[in-house]
């Protein structure tokens, strides 16, 4: 079987998510760039290799829009799940270029201020100090629904400006995006349709009064740069669906990790300092997302010693980027001391993730509570018994359960 043959196989299986480095080192051995038979139609490239990767992600011949792409791939995508075609629906910061995108990431930069964010610190321990409070009174407890994800969805809740009295809704939209699997387009849909309708309620409170929220910001400048109400929409949208679930993972990816790992969870316990170079670590391993949203050629172009042509998809596998033995040594090996990181969890260039900063404090925050809460934390089930999403975009576990230790 070809690499070809195996790619794909392997990129809609829970078994790479599992266990991606099999065919991470299948891929380093032979190209970085090869094709993915994904579905009749849609055969993108597929991106193993660092500086490849680099490339696709930062150089201007790499659009992000579907536009640039012919009619019969954009069909293509439509026909698949729900979270495959986000670059569909609407126009947001992931599917525009310049100079659209300058504009929008100019005005999601000036809202999303390095004081916004610094302000977020506080809260997120006491979100996290109140999760824990109520799973203490537990002895086992699904560490992703009951912790992870409503930790998340209040961060990003808290960041947006979503009234206290709105996020049990926005809770339980968190929870049917994480748990849309690849034939459940409808739950997607469904809490889609709510987040937007009350995101246009939102927006239309914060132009009566303004807050000193994100929403408040991006309405303040909607003239300014020329926004119309449909990229506003979109932006609010897709920073919620970005920024949460992807935390909610990083958070749970990290746990399982030092579940799975009794040398590294004793490293942590005996130096919590090393908490932020154990979130950068498990992003470059177990990173949460597994691939951007999809970029076309504007025009003919070599890579990895390979032509693609104008229009074709390529999709970044960003584990694997990060995985390349040419950029970081002995890539399989989970080291907390690693001093040259530049992993490509976040993107890289323009579309480089805005929220890398709140989710890494989200990171080190929510398993640093969560350990010093339960410290005899472990698994209620076989590492084996763990199943994993069947999902292109996102990588993680469908359930993380777990037993606090409290009560043995």
């Amino acid at each position: 079987m070809t690499v070809e043959d195996a790619a794909p196989a392997y990129l809609l299986q829970p078994a790479f998510m599992a266990d991606p480095e099999p065919l991470y080192a299948r891929l380093h051995n032979a190209v970085p760039v090869t094709r993915a038979r994904l579905r009749p139609g849609l055969s993108p490239w597929l991106v193993s290799g660092y500086e490849e990767a680099r490339k696709v992600l930062s150089d201007p011949l790499f659009s992000v829009a579907p536009a640039s792409t012919s009619r019969s791939v954009r069909d293509a995508i439509a026909t698949g799940p729900a979270e495959e075609k986000t670059a569909l629906l609407g126009r947001h910061l992931l599917s525009v270029d310049p100079p659209d995108h300058t504009r929008m990431r100019r005005l999601m930069s000036r809202a999303l201020t390095a004081r916004r964010m610094q302000a977020l610190q506080e809260p997120i321990e006491d979100f996290a100090d109140a999760l824990l409070d109520q799973l203490a009174y537990r002895e086992e407890f699904d560490l992703l629904s009951d912790y992870a994800l409503p930790l998340a969805v209040e961060v990003i809740c808290e960041l947006i400006g979503i009234p206290a009295e709105d996020r049990p809704r926005f809770r339980a939209c968190g929870v049917l995006v994480v748990r849309s699997e690849l034939d459940d387009d409808a739950s997607f849909e469904q809490a889609t349709d709510e987040m937007i309708g009350c995101f246009t309620s939102l927006i239309a409170s914060r132009r009566a009064k303004a807050e000193d929220d994100l929403v408040s910001a991006l309405v303040a400048a909607h003239e300014d740069e020329r926004l119309d109400e449909y990229e506003l929409i979109s932006l609010i949208y897709q920073l919620f669906f970005a920024g949460h679930e992807s935390s909610a993972y990083l958070i749970t990816n990290a746990t399982l990790r030092l579940l799975r790992h009794d040398e590294e969870r004793a490293v942590l316990r005996q130096n919590p300092g090393l908490i932020e170079p154990l979130v950068e670590e498990v992003l470059r391993v177990d990173g949460p997302v597994k691939v951007p949203t999809w970029r076309f050629p504007v025009q003919d172009v070599e890579l990895g010693g390979v032509q693609l042509r104008a229009g074709e998809p390529v999709l970044v596998l960003l584990g694997a980027a990060s995985h390349d033995p040419r950029r970081f040594p002995d890539p399989g090996r989970f080291d907390v001391h690693r001093v040259f990181q530049q992993h490509l969890a976040f993107g890289h260039g323009i579309h480089h993730c805005l929220g890398a900063a709140v989710a890494r404090t989200e990171g080190r925050i929510g398993v640093t509570r969560l350990f010093r809460r339960f410290p005899e934390l472990h698994l209620a089930v076989p590492p084996e018994d763990l199943r994993w999403r069947n999902n292109l975009m996102m990588r993680g576990v469908c359930e993380l359960p777990v037993r606090s230790g409290t009560q043995r």
